[in-house]
């Protein structure tokens, strides 16, 4: 059997590794001073200042534009791209930096100040983000750029934060919110949520809890079952927090969150190749269902004390997350098998994902009262995750075969230790430079435990790896509205243990025991302004990036092993400009324009020098246009408009064997939503994709290598809905 393991290495390796702006704000707008506040330094400062490029979603602007997962915002992010394969199963991508189904995530995920998920290579973490339910949510911050230094490994792109309500101490207060919409080719959906928070002891100890459903319709057909809309969902939970505040000094939260995630397919059509769909728009032929199942589970512990000069912070947390998926693979493994005798009619690849993470984190901040700030902390992270996948092959009865074709078991732990400061130096009242370095040192071990025709047992192995990350501002402030500052940043992914093959004749290793972990260094400047009335602002930002030892997935002796190969260069610019004519209209277009190339040729990748990085457009465009009536006018009518524009893509490199090339082109959507306030009730019609645009969000063409089809992923076509709030 070793042909057939050689022949089926590059699809083994393949599946496994498959999937699965500023917004407008008006000049009434709820912030500390009309200032919007972020965090993206570990330390709360104005949007204004901060040296860097980050959107700020805040919770006004989410429940604006209806957004309930993470796909209704995420379009209208400047330089954020992703693929999908619906709920869950979603790979992000910021500023270009993806080799295209990624090894691990190349942007982090934080709840509050909580990493997310797993950080090794062996978890298919990359696909597996976390698309949090958005009810309820203070605010998103996206940091476009590496973010090794205060965030450490997996953040080279960049990093989104999810920022939930904490609760208040001054006084009684909730909000109920409820929706319907209906799917053009689809079903209808509909959501819920509510939130309450209760001061226990007047200013001392606070309560906010809530909880959220939400029931996507789906809108994708699968004809070989005979069922429509595959791809409905639901995604439910619920969070509560726990606020002590025993003095002026001292604060206490305690937060939990659990969340499911549970899909009855893909939101993908078959297409071929040439772009053209095999069926219907949103039609696929699937001979097994695609299921899929998440577990998300959380709490964590965050205490601030304020000593003085300088504040002590303590973020202790504890995760766990399961993730159960289906993969009908027919299409590749029914001829292969073929071939040697082996007739199915289907086979299906089951695949488990589960990770317990363990976090500590320990830092002391300066109050800024003096000429230097500064930052030291600790940080500690100890992961246990399992990655189990199961081939498993139907006759012409429906009947599971009696042969084990591969019985995967992937056993892993990770454990990290890192120490990082951050030092600024106002040099004047305008002119600040600072410099931030991290020290991180990770250890890894893991095993295969298989067997089957098609695989089998690999003995553990073990690595280390230690990397250091840097970071260099120098800012500007030509007043207290207008801001130009440069950034040096550099970022990486952690490196591991490798498969271990040796040649059968030699008995020399076919491929390294360890794999580097992969860098990047990021070169950023940019100017942020608005007039002293907040009429009028501009966020303008470029940057150069230069990404190193990209991480790839191999094929050695007929195993898959995990390489390091080439170079990649990113040049980019993104630009927010904001209008406020008056109070009650607002206006904002956010563009990006990414240049995203290959630096070398890669044979592995099948890339040559020049080509584009897979699933990154070239241009985005995102304009937005809002009006409210003033709060002493009758049911105070609003009314807005979103168009985006994503330019075209490609889905992989034209060389590569394992994921043959499809061309994504460009799109445009255009959304509307109007809304009135009767009595405490404010609600709104909306409707999105007006004109029921095509758009092909990403594709998957694993599949594809014996004339299978390409899984393309689908916007969501035109939906209308109205949706009621309501607050005390």
């Amino acid at each position: 059997m070793a042909s057939m393991k050689s022949l089926l290495a590059a699809g083994v390796a393949a599946l496994a590794l498959a999937p699965g702006a500023v917004f407008a704000q008006s000049l009434d707008s709820e912030v500390a001073g009309g200032d919007i506040v972020v965090t993206a330094q570990k330390r709360a400062e104005r949007l204004l200042e901060t040296p860097q490029s980050v959107t700020a979603i805040s919770g006004e602007d989410l429940a604006r534009i209806n957004a309930m997962q993470f796909r209704d915002f995420a379009n209208s992010v400047p330089a954020l791209s992703f693929t999908t394969a619906g709920p869950g199963q979603t790979q992000l991508t910021l500023r270009g930096v993806t080799a295209g189904n990624d090894i691990g995530p190349t942007v982090g995920v934080y709840v509050n100040d909580v990493p997310y998920g797993s950080s090794t290579a062996f978890t298919n973490a990359s696909s597996l983000s976390l698309d949090a339910g958005l009810f309820d949510m203070d605010r998103i911050e996206v940091l476009r750029g590496p973010q090794g230094t205060l965030y450490g490994a997996s953040t080279m792109g960049g990093l989104i934060k999810y920022v939930t309500a904490a609760p208040q101490l001054d006084g009684v207060s909730g909000s109920a919110q409820a929706g319907v919409s209906d799917t053009r080719h689809g079903g209808i959906s509909y959501n819920g949520g509510a939130a309450f928070n209760v001061p226990v002891v007047t200013d001392k100890v606070a309560l906010r809890a809530n909880g959220f459903y939400s029931r996507d319709g789906g809108f994708i057909d699968n004809l070989a079952l005979g069922r429509k809309d595959v791809n409905r969902s639901r995604v439910y939970g619920a969070r509560a927090d726990l606020l002590l505040k025993p003095s002026d000094a001292l604060s206490i939260r305690i937060g939990g969150y659990l969340q499911n995630i549970h899909r009855g397919g893909t939101a993908a059509a078959d297409y071929t190749l040439a772009g053209d769909p095999v069926d219907g728009s949103f039609d696929q032929r699937r001979l097994l269902a695609e299921g899929f199942e998440q577990r998300f589970r959380l709490a964590s512990g965050t205490i601030d004390y304020d000593l003085g000069p300088a504040t002590l912070t303590s973020i202790t947390s504890y995760q766990t997350t399961r993730v159960a998926f289906r993969q009908d693979a027919s299409a590749v493994y029914v001829p292969l098998l073929g071939q040697f005798g082996l007739n199915f009619d289907a086979v299906a690849v089951d695949q488990a994902r589960s990770t317990k993470k363990f976090t500590q984190e320990l830092r002391l901040a300066s109050n800024g009262t003096g000429t230097i700030d500064w930052l030291v902390g600790g940080f500690f992270t100890n992961e246990n995750s399992r990655n189990g996948q199961l081939i498993v092959p139907y006759d012409a009865s429906g009947s599971i075969a009696p042969v084990d074709l591969a019985t995967i078991a992937i056993p892993s732990r990770y454990r990290e230790l890192a120490v990082f400061g951050n030092l600024t130096w106002h040099i004047t009242e305008r002119f600040d430079v600072s410099g931030g370095l991290r020290y991180a040192r990770n250890t890894q071990r893991f095993e295969q435990i298989g067997s089957g025709l098609l695989i089998g047992s690999q003995p553990q192995a073990r690595s280390s790896d230690d990397v250091v990350t840097y970071l260099a501002n120098a800012r500007y402030r030509f007043s207290d509205k207008a801001t130009f500052y440069v950034r040096y940043a550099t970022g990486y992914r952690p490196g591991g243990p490798n498969y271990v093959v040796d040649d059968p004749l030699t008995g020399e290793p076919l491929a390294p025991a360890t794999f580097k972990s992969d860098s990047l260094q990021s070169f950023e400047a940019g100017f942020k302004a608005e007039t002293a009335d907040r009429r009028f602002g501009i966020d303008l930002a470029g940057y150069y990036i230069d990404w190193n030892d990209i991480q790839i997935a191999t094929a050695a002796g007929g195993v898959s092993v995990i390489a390091n190969a080439g170079g990649a260069h990113v040049t980019g610019a993104e630009l927010t400009l904001t209008a406020r004519p008056s109070s009650t209209l607002t206006a904002t277009g956010s563009f990006a324009w990414q240049h995203a190339r290959i630096a070398d040729d890669n044979a592995d990748l099948g890339a040559t020098k020049g080509d584009r990085l897979p699933n990154v457009p070239k241009y985005t465009v995102t304009m937005n246009l809002d009006y409210r009536a003033p709060a002493t006018s009758a049911l105070r009518p609003s009314a807005g408009a979103t168009v985006r524009f994503v330019s075209d893509r490609s889905s992989s490199f034209d060389g590569s064997a394992g994921f043959p090339q499809y061309e994504l082109p460009d799109y445009v959507a255009v959304d509307l939503r109007a809304g009135a306030t009767v009595g405490p009730v404010e609600a709104q019609v909306f409707v999105r994709n007006l004109f029921d645009t095509r758009g092909q969000l990403s594709a998957a063409t694993v599949l594809s290598i014996l004339g299978g089809p390409a899984q393309v992923s689908m916007m969501q076509p035109r939906t209308i809905g109205l949706s009621a709030t309501t607050r005390f």
